[in-house]
């Protein structure tokens, strides 16, 4: 009789060593946001489905479209990057710095395969890889808000919705713009008679 009983808790133990280690069903944790926090309390990562504003020096900086993804902060809470999507559809990988509050690296899709873009900056310098529908491939170089570098050259910018679109500025600001994106030449045909 004591072997028997011996017997039938082995045979127990065994059978829920059995079910103990067979696979359970993965669970699944809906929620609309995760904050991971520091020990002092600091958010550091954030991942939701409605992405806060960005926060840099006191001041909010409005991101143009509502985000989802995983925001990442440093040791004072402020916003250091992110991989999101946006609600116009485009996708974002950015790397921020802190001071001043300023995007340094930017991978950027467009939602519908029309374009891609990396673009990195330090202050009035910038270098962008891109390829799209209306300009095609390029990479263009900019050294103190100046175009050093574009290749290949651009011919007849002034027929794009980009050219139309920088017509409807002021002066100084559409040039801006246009020699973030385009070389010299390219952009005082474009706006050369505004």
């Amino acid at each position: 009789m004591k072997d028997a009983l011996i017997r039938l808790l082995v045979l127990t133990n065994i059978a829920l060593l059995v079910v103990a280690a067979a696979p359970k069903k993965p669970q699944v944790l809906t929620v609309s946001e995760v904050d991971i926090v520091d020990a002092k309390g600091v958010i550091r990562a954030r991942l939701g489905s409605d992405l806060p504003d960005a926060v840099a020096e006191g001041k909010t900086l409005k991101r143009g479209a509502k985000a989802a993804g995983l925001m990442l902060y440093d040791d004072i809470g402020q916003e250091r990057g992110g991989y999101v999507t946006l609600s116009n559809g485009y996708i974002l990988l950015t790397m921020d710095a802190r001071k001043p509050p300023v995007q340094m690296v930017t991978l950027v899709a467009s939602p519908t395969g029309g374009g891609a873009a990396l673009t990195l900056n330090r202050e009035s310098d910038a270098v962008e890889m891109r390829v799209d529908d209306e300009l095609g491939p390029s990479l263009h170089v900019k050294r103190g808000n100046t175009v050093a570098f574009h290749a290949p050259a651009m011919t007849d910018i002034s027929k794009t919705e980009m050219c139309a679109g920088l017509k409807k500025m002021p002066r100084e600001k559409a040039l801006d713009l246009c020699r973030a994106r385009a070389s010299e030449e390219a952009c005082q045909a474009c706006l050369g008679g505004q």
